[in-house]
Parts: structure tokens; sequence; C-alpha cells
């Protein structure tokens, strides 16, 4: 079922689609994406999904959830065009089928742990590699979006995080920092470095280098220098929770939303 506050049902340029479940706080994560939808002068869907479709209960409970979206959503009065949709069935298969059929650009939502299996969240980080996506914590206070950083290992990656970031940039007034962690003091590496950036990113923000362990070095500095939003980039086919990967280290300790790409 879906209900439009838009006149047409094609889900054009940038779309994100944020996961909705009425028993959250839907601040801060209505307020980050509608914010971040802003500035990427993207649309959003609000997106909840129903445990069973054959249930007699079914419409007083698609109806309950328009009806709660439509408050939220006009207590936020976004400059953004918006639309909700429900689904039925919370496996994490049925969000992937939603995400390649509306080509939904980048999947916003909470990001929780279970100490037995995993949440819906944790299948979203693990599993979901066809979009980008946005994982916020709920306790959370939102800030408007001004300070970037963005940490680059100038792989494939890369590419797709300098054009999140060309368009987050477009028309907005943002301070975006790439930063590069170096395992120790190397001056041919720093050169090669400066000279891949030069490559890749010049005009579009500042180069930081540091030395140490990329996951520990990154959440030092957002903990430190108050960014308001980290753009970091996924290694191999998806991002592995029983490996050390850097950036499932950063979305478990960035003290503010993270976007992966």
């Amino acid at each position: 079922m879906v209900r439009q506050i838009i006149l047409e049902d094609r889900l054009e340029e940038y779309t994100i689609a944020l996961s909705y479940d009425p028993e959250d706080d839907p601040s801060p994560l209505f307020d980050y994406t509608f914010h971040l939808a802003k500035l990427l002068k993207g649309k959003v869907v609000v997106v909840h999904a129903l445990e069973n479709l054959v249930s007699t209960k079914t419409d007083e409970e698609e109806e309950k959830i328009l009806r709660n979206v439509e408050q939220i959503v006009n207590e936020l009065n976004p400059a953004v065009e918006w639309k909700v949709e429900i689904i039925y069935g919370k496996e994490i298969e049925n969000f992937i089928h939603f995400v390649e059929k509306k080509g939904i650009n980048l999947l916003a939502f909470y990001y929780f742990k279970k100490l037995f299996g995993k949440s819906l969240s944790e299948q979203f980080v693990e599993h979901l590699t066809n979009c980008g996506l946005l994982v916020v914590k709920e306790k959370l206070t939102f800030k408007p979006i001004k300070k970037v950083l963005v940490p680059v290992d100038f792989s494939e990656s890369s590419f797709k995080q300098k054009e999140f970031v060309l368009r987050l940039k477009e028309g907005n007034d943002l301070k975006v920092d790439f930063l590069h962690v170096l395992e120790d003091e190397d001056k041919s590496e720093e050169e090669e470095v400066k000279l891949l950036f030069g490559e890749l990113f010049e005009g579009i923000g500042n180069l930081r280098l540091e030395c140490g362990k990329p996951a520990e070095k990154i959440i030092e500095i957002l903990k430190k220098e108050g960014y308001e939003l980290i753009v970091i980039g996924r290694t191999g086919r998806g991002l592995n929770l029983d490996y050390g990967n850097v950036a499932q280290e950063v979305i478990k300790e960035a003290p503010c939303p993270v976007v992966v790409v």
C-alpha cells in the first residue's frame, strides 16, 4: 500500500528509503534522513514492514502507520518530497527486493545489536550491498551537517565516495576533509597518497594524513573534532561482522551518522 505526497509514483533522482518502526523514537532518524535528503536534493520513501499479509488487522495497521508518519513529517515540515510504502515480511530478502525494485540509492535505519543472533539492522549492514546505507544510532542528538569526514584508501569505493560527496556539496556550504591513515610515517607513501588525492579529489576538500590503526584513528577524530557526518566506503563484497572490518567498527563506535557507499 502506498500513501502519496507527490504527484507521480516513479522514484527519480536520488531516493532515500527510511526503515520505520513505530516502536522506535522517530527522532533523530527522521531528522537526519530528511536533512540529508534536502542536502542531496533527493526524495524520501518511508518504509514499514508488516509481519503478515494475511491478517484481519492489516488495514487498521496500515492506516495507523500512515497517520503516524504523516504526523512526524508534518512536525518536521521538510522541503523534501516524500511518501510512505508498506511491505510485507521483515526478512532481509524483502528489503533487498524492495531496494532493487525501486532503485533506492540510500537506506536509512537505526543500528541495533542483539546478544544472540543478528538484528535486522546488522543484516542490513552485512548483506544489503546494492545500495548505500545511512546508519543512525537512536541516542544521537540531531545536529545540522556542516563538517564531513571522508576516510579514503583509494580503492574502488573511493570513486563512490567522490560521487556522493560531490552531490552532497552541490549548492551547500559544507567543509569536507578527506582522511587517509598510514600505518607508519613513510615519506614516499605520503607523496604517493598526495598524488593520488590530487588526481581523484582535487578541489573537493582537504587532505588529512594520520598515522595509526585506521578504525581507531577515524573514531578518535570523530569524537574529538565534532564532525556531523562520516562517509565511508565498503571493502570487499559486504561488511563482514566477524573480521574487524574498518567500516563495521566505525558504524559501531561513531558518535555521528555514518553513510556507507
